[in-house]
């Protein structure tokens, strides 16, 4: 299995989207941070804990992640794989911890169904054949 996902990071078009989720990931990255400087919607000690622990989690995760998908190595599409699996969890099962109003929730929705088509697209790529 690990041979084939290397074989499929050296496929022209996988190398390419590899690049893509990099940029995804990097702005996500981006965004927590800015979070953790204060650039966020509230000051940052005045967010909720789940937000709190969430930036520092995702800021790490999306910067490694960045970095591997970069680089086009196998660990890359993993811990992009574990942030965008643990975000369903967590904002599907433990939603209330984090949406507190219709507009939160939507954001969250939103960002959900764009994580499912960013994986859709990578399951696409990696099935396929030369």
């Amino acid at each position: 299995m690990v041979d084939y996902l290397i074989e499929a990071t050296k496929r022209p078009w996988m190398s390419i989207y590899l690049r893509i989720l990099a940029f995804v990931f990097a702005y996500g990255a981006i965004v927590h941070f800015s979070n953790i400087a204060g650039f966020g919607e509230m000051p940052w000690l005045e967010t909720p804990l789940t937000w709190r622990i969430g930036d520092v989690f995702y800021g790490i995760l999306d910067t490694a992640a960045v970095i591997g998908l970069w680089q086009r190595q196998v660990w890359g599409i993993g811990l992009c794989l574990v942030g965008i699996l643990s975000q369903f969890i967590i904002y599907t099962v433990f939603i209330d911890y984090f949406a507190f109003t219709p507009d939160q929730r939507q954001t969250i929705y939103g960002l959900l169904g764009t994580e499912a088509i960013l994986v859709l697209i990578l399951t696409t790529l990696l099935l396929l054949k030369k």
